[in-house]
């Protein structure tokens, strides 16, 4: 920049020396009298100079009008800002539905044995007997499967064969008695019970075993009700001490190690 700076500036002082002697020569030259001479073929243009030095800014300009609304550029999400003060806690919602079961815990310490009274023992104990027996003589009930009820008195027979004091025991132990009837009506509930188990007779509780001849039920008290058989009873070989009844609804009496069908009876509720 320096130098061509140093260039044009020799040139112009060329230029001004040239055109000094120009006019000078135009000065000193007398003036002739005569036609003026044509002017010459003009020479050939000379090469281009440098380019000067840019120009200081010029002062800005007025203000041009608004332009149109540009295109709107493309949605870009810019940096999140500073996060402002924490609000004050809303309103607590509304309780949710439970969620699954969690796992199972592990297994506790074992606490420390604890102390019963004696007498607590001793009634629970009685207790949980009573329950069994009562329970034992349900399920004795559920094995007969007949029932029938006459004034207050509830009948059940079982189709199981039995002896006299086995059959005695099996209505014992569901907390009934060997059945005896009282009337009439009791009487042929229970010949008509025979029947239906398709048995030819069953045991009554009564029995003779204590004097010949004078059968008691089973609490040994007297008879107030019997329908014996013509001829009976005869305690035929000696060996026939306990009372039964045909499905005609007499009686008869058969030695008690016979196997025949049980009839229970017990006070209905």
């Amino acid at each position: 920049m320096a130098l061509f700076s140093q260039i044009f500036t020799a040139l112009l002082l060329l230029l001004q020396l040239e055109l000094h002697l120009v006019g000078g020569s135009e000065a000193a030259a007398p003036q002739t009298l005569g036609c003026s001479a044509s002017a010459g073929v003009p020479g050939t243009p000379g090469h281009n100079g440098l380019p000067g030095r840019d120009g200081r800014d010029g002062k800005d300009g007025a203000t041009g009008p608004k332009g149109e609304k540009g295109e709107p550029g493309p949605s870009v999400q810019g940096p999140p800002g500073k996060a402002g003060p924490v609000g004050r806690p809303g309103p607590a919602g509304l309780v949710g539905s439970a969620g699954p079961r969690g796992p199972q815990g592990p297994k506790g310490v074992p606490g420390s044995p604890g102390s019963v009274p004696n007498d607590l023992i001793k009634s629970l104990q009685s207790e949980v007997q009573a329950l069994k027996a009562r329970l034992t003589a349900a399920e004795k009930i559920l094995s007969f499967h007949t029932f029938r009820t006459v004034g207050q008195k509830l009948f059940m027979v079982n189709k199981m064969d039995a002896t006299f004091d086995k059959g005695q025991k099996l209505c014992s132990d569901a907390g009934w008695t060997l059945a005896v009837p009282r009337t009439e009506a009791e009487n042929k509930a229970l010949s008509e019970m025979i029947i239906q188990l398709g048995a030819s007779h069953a045991y009554i509780g009564a029995t003779d075993r204590e004097k010949e001849g004078q059968f008691v039920d089973v609490h040994k008290a007297p008879l107030t009700f019997t329908k014996w058989r013509k001829g009976e009873p005869n305690n035929d070989k000696k060996s026939e001490h306990c009372a039964g009844m045909y499905t005609s609804g007499e009686w008869n009496d058969f030695n008690c190690d016979t196997e025949t069908k049980i009839i229970c009876e017990t006070e209905s509720a």
